[in-house]
């Protein structure tokens, strides 16, 4: 990704947005290996999108409106999306995966044909769930909890044509 982040920049990014923090800090937050982070920080450091400072890693503050457009353009979005995607596919067909109860991946894709009544109704349920979401970042604004930026949940909806997808299919070959 050539101005955009990857999924391991944006986590240790998210993480720094929190709170500055030292090396152990973010390894125990993002849950990332010492090691990769010490190939990842640089590069951070060199897009001046983090500091370092007497052992401690925060946000550059001073030009972040600047590389904050430049990694949230509609582009640099789609591809962090498409990492992601291709992410839960692959944990979701691991098999040999074994995790904890209420750790597992789920995927769930339907291909249903809903009438008008049936459309309304699955969008209210959508709408239902993205108030939900809002309401659960504004209670965490107002009362944070302690959590680690690395277990977040992450959740993917969506609603398309079945031939609106074949035709994006199309268009990418």
């Amino acid at each position: 990704m050539k101005d955009g982040l990857l999924i391991i920049e944006r986590i240790i990014i998210e993480s720094l947005s929190k709170k500055e923090r030292n090396m152990q800090e973010i390894i125990l937050d993002t849950n990332l290996d010492h090691s990769l982070l010490l190939n990842i920080l640089p590069n951070l450091l060199m897009k001046n999108m983090i500091r370092y400072t007497r052992g401690t890693y925060s946000i550059e503050k001073e030009n972040c409106f600047q590389w904050l457009n430049e990694v949230n353009k509609t582009d640099n979005v789609k591809e962090e999306a498409k990492e992601l995607f291709i992410s839960l596919v692959n944990q979701y067909f691991k098999k040999d995966l074994v995790k904890p109860v209420g750790n597992e991946t789920q995927l769930k894709i339907q291909k249903v044909w809903l009438t008008r009544d049936e459309e309304v109704i699955l969008r209210s349920h959508l709408s239902g769930l993205d108030g939900f979401f809002t309401g659960v970042k504004a209670s965490r604004r107002i009362k944070p909890e302690r959590e680690k930026t690395c277990e977040q949940r992450v959740v993917i909806w969506g609603l398309s044509q079945y031939s609106d997808l074949v035709d994006g299919v199309l268009e990418a070959v």
